[in-house]
C-alpha cells in the first residue's frame, strides 16, 4: 500500500492543525516553512511525528509526496506550488481538507472589513437561542483544529479572506455573507477586479435554495465589475452604518437557518454583544475621555467607520505600512478629528495627504517614526485638548509587528500608565 504522504506549505496556525489532523488520520506529514521554527515550537511538532523542513522552500520538499495542502499565505505562483500542479499531484487548502467530512449546517462571510464582527454575532445570537455553534476560520480556530479537538458544532460559521476563497473549493453552505469591499490586498490580487472576484466566489458556496447576503455598497460595487448573480437563490441587501450593517446580515442569518421570522427579537439578543478585542475596545479614559484600540483596522475604510462611531472629536492615530490606497476618504471625517498623530512605515504619507484638508478646519497633525513616540505625543494632546484617543491605524502592521493583535498589545501596553482605569471593553461604541 502506497504511504499516504502530505506537504504542508507554511507553518503558521493553519499549517500546523492541518499537519497534525492529518498524521492523526495517518498521514505522514511534512511542513514546508519559509521562516526559521522556534526550537521549542520544531521539537514539539517533531515529537508528534511531523517532518519539518523550515528556513526556505526546497523542491526537494515535493519527494514521495502524493498531496500538497496550501496555507492561506501560500500565493498561487509559489514556486512549490507551481512544481507540485506540474506533477499532477492534487492540491487541498486547509478549508477544504478539514470540510470534506462535515455534513452540518454551514455559514460562509467574507467582507474588506466586517466579516469577524458578523461571525461572531451570528454565534453569539446562535448562543443565545440555546443551538450549538462553531465559529472559526480567518479569525479564531481554523476548522482542521476544530476537527482534531472534536468538537466541531453541527452548524459552522466560517469567516473566510480573499486568500481562502481563491484557494478553495465550494461547499455547500445554507447562507453566505459579503459584508464590505474597499481597497486592499492588491498586493496580492494585483487589481481590484481580482481582489472582488475571489470575494464574490463565496457565493458560489450556497445551496440551491439557501440566501446570499450583502450590503448595498457591496451590491453596488459588484455590479460595476460585472458580477453575476445566480438565480437559484434568495439575495438579500442590507444598508446602514458598519455596525448596522453587520447585525443585520447576522439577524438575517439566524432567521434563515431558524426559519423564524421575528426579527426585532432576533436582534434584541445583540444588546450584550461585546464585540472584538481590537475592534473599536475601549481599553480605559485619559482625564475621563475614553481611549479606544482599533488596531484590527488595516485599511481606510475601516478607520472611517470608527470615526463614524463616534461621539465627540478625538486625537486620531493612523499609521503603519500602507496599502498602496489613498487616506483622502479620512478627511469626510474631519468634524470627528481633533488632531491627527501619525507613525510608523507610512505615518509620512499619511500626513502629506491629510494634512491639508485638516489645516483648513484648523486641526493639527504631526507625525512619529516609531508608535511609541506617536502614543506619547497624542496622551499630551488628549489631555491638553480635554478629549479622548481613537487608536485606528488604517495600515497593515508589518513594518514594526507581527500582526494587528501584536500591536494592539503594544499600544495598550505603552499607553497604560497614562490611563485614569481600565474599562475591559464596556463602553465599546456600535461599530
Amino acid at each position: 500500500m502506497t504511504t499516504r504522504r502530505i506537504l504542508i506549505i507554511g507553518g503558521g496556525v493553519s499549517g500546523i492543525a492541518a499537519a497534525q489532523l492529518a498524521r492523526r488520520i495517518g498521514f505522514a506529514v511534512r511542513i514546508s516553512d519559509r521562516a526559521v521554527m522556534p526550537a521549542e515550537k520544531k521539537a514539539s511538532l517533531v515529537a508528534q511525528g511531523i517532518e519539518i523542513k523550515d528556513g526556505g522552500h526546497n523542491d526537494s520538499h515535493l519527494a514521495d509526496v502524493n498531496l500538497v495542502m496550501i496555507s492561506p499565505g501560500v500565493r498561487a505562483d509559489h514556486p512549490l506550488l507551481l512544481l507540485a500542479q506540474k506533477a499532477n499531484l492534487p492540491v487541498e487548502s486547509e478549508i477544504d481538507f478539514a470540510l470534506q467530512n462535515f455534513h452540518g449546517r454551514l455559514v460562509a462571510v467574507t467582507g474588506t472589513n466586517g466579516k469577524s464582527t458578523t461571525v461572531s454575532m451570528i454565534g453569539h445570537i446562535f448562543d443565545r437561542l440555546g443551538i450549538k455553534s462553531s465559529v472559526g476560520g480567518n479569525l479564531g480556530d481554523p476548522p482542521s483544529a476544530m476537527v482534531l479537538r472534536g468538537d466541531l458544532q453541527p452548524t459552522l460559521v466560517l469567516e473566510l479572506s480573499s486568500y481562502q476563497l481563491e484557494q478553495s473549493q465550494t461547499h455547500q453552505a445554507e447562507a453566505a455573507a459579503f459584508t464590505s469591499f474597499s481597497n486592499d490586498h492588491l498586493e496580492r490580487h494585483g487589481t481590484l477586479a481580482a481582489y472582488m472576484a475571489a470575494k464574490w466566489r463565496i457565493f458560489d458556496w450556497v445551496k440551491p435554495g439557501g440566501v446570499c447576503l450583502l450590503s448595498k455598497d457591496v451590491s453596488a460595487a459588484a455590479k460595476s465589475f460585472g458580477m453575476v448573480r445566480r438565480t437559484d437563490v434568495t439575495w438579500i441587501e442590507v444598508s446602514g452604518r458598519h455596525y448596522e450593517i453587520n447585525a443585520g446580515i447576522s439577524i438575517q442569518v439566524v432567521a434563515h437557518l431558524t426559519q423564524r421570522t421575528d426579527l426585532d427579537t432576533l436582534g434584541s439578543l445583540l444588546d450584550n454583544f461585546k464585540g472584538l478585542p481590537f475592534r473599536c475596545e475601549v481599553v480605559g479614559t485619559i482625564s475621563g475621555n475614553l481611549v479606544i484600540n482599533d488596531s484590527k483596522s488595516t485599511n481606510c475604510e475601516s478607520t472611517c467607520a470608527a470615526l463614524a462611531g463616534l461621539k465627540a472629536p478625538m486625537i486620531l492615530m493612523m499609521g503603519g505600512k500602507g496599502k498602496g490606497e489613498s487616506y483622502l476618504s479620512v478627511s469626510s471625517w474631519a468634524n470627528q478629528i481633533q488632531a491627527l498623530v501619525c507613525f510608523g512605515g507610512s505615518g509620512q504619507s499619511i500626513g502629506d495627504e491629510l494634512s491639508l484638508p485638516l489645516k483648513v478646519l484648523g486641526k493639527d497633525t504631526t507625525v512619529f517614526p516609531t508608535m511609541g513616540g506617536a502614543i506619547h505625543h497624542a496622551v499630551a494632546a488628549a489631555r491638553q485638548s480635554g478629549c479622548g484617543i481613537l487608536f485606528s491605524p488604517g495600515c497593515a502592521s508589518f513594518d514594526e509587528f507581527r500582526n494587528f493583535e501584536h500591536r494592539g498589545l503594544e499600544f495598550n501596553n505603552t499607553i497604560s500608565g497614562a490611563l485614569d482605569k481600565t474599562l475591559d471593553g464596556i463602553l465599546q461604541p456600535k461599530i
